[in-house]
């Protein structure tokens, strides 16, 4: 089971930290889903597939390290810092000496002739139903309750954790019994192509291995 956490314990956080980013809508159109965070059939949901500032660095630094091996590493440390300064701006953001209607940006609304956009498009726009908080773009708002704000980062952060410690402990065990870090990332380290043909037991092993390797 250490062994399988280890291989893709880093495929387990780039899906999840991932889907985060991609999934926190503006809580301002949760409240208009009546504080769902499944948007209702006929709902707009151009808004919903944006992805902030903030957490477009999330997703940037794992479509680098998934391919790349190399940068796995950096990304879960950097990941793990970038989670935490997301998580301090969203608390931080909610202090009472902050208040958004100060510089609340008023978007005027297009002639026809000077946009692409249909009329309808233009009526259901963030953009111009009202006053924009520029904080939004970056992923902060005013929100209530704070715990279903940071929750999903926070989640982030303990997988980004719990990464740290299988990996740790991998290296603690191999070192207290003088064994040397796999160089293939497979389940069985002693099995190869050589003992495919010596039983069934080394045949499923072989093609457990051949199966991860190819995952």
């Amino acid at each position: 089971v250490r062994r399988l956490l280890e291989l893709h314990i880093v495929k387990m956080v780039a899906v999840y930290t991932v889907w985060v980013a991609l999934e926190e809508v503006p809580w301002r159109r949760v409240r208009g889903w009546g504080g769902s965070a499944v948007p209702p059939r006929g709902a707009d949901t151009a808004s919903a597939v944006q992805v902030s500032l903030m957490n477009f660095l999330l997703v940037l630094l794992w479509a680098l390290a998934v391919p790349y091996c190399r940068f796995r590493r950096m990304a879960s440390c950097l990941s793990t810092i970038w989670a935490c300064i997301i998580i301090v701006c969203k608390m931080l953001y909610q202090l009472t000496i902050v208040d958004p209607i100060e510089y609340y940006s008023n978007c005027s609304q297009p002639r026809p002739n000077d946009t692409n956009l249909t009329p309808e498009e233009l009526a259901s726009s963030l953009l111009y139903r009202g006053p924009v908080d520029p904080a939004i773009w970056f992923g902060i708002e005013k929100v209530f309750p704070i715990w279903d704000y940071v929750k999903n980062h926070l989640q982030v952060l303990l997988l980004l954790v719990f990464e740290s410690v299988v990996y740790r402990r991998q290296q603690y065990h191999r070192k207290k019994h003088q064994l040397v870090a796999p160089v293939t990332e497979t389940i069985f380290e002693d099995i190869s192509r050589e003992h495919l043909d010596l039983g069934l037991v080394s045949c499923a092993k072989y093609f457990i291995n051949y199966f991860f390797y190819k995952f």
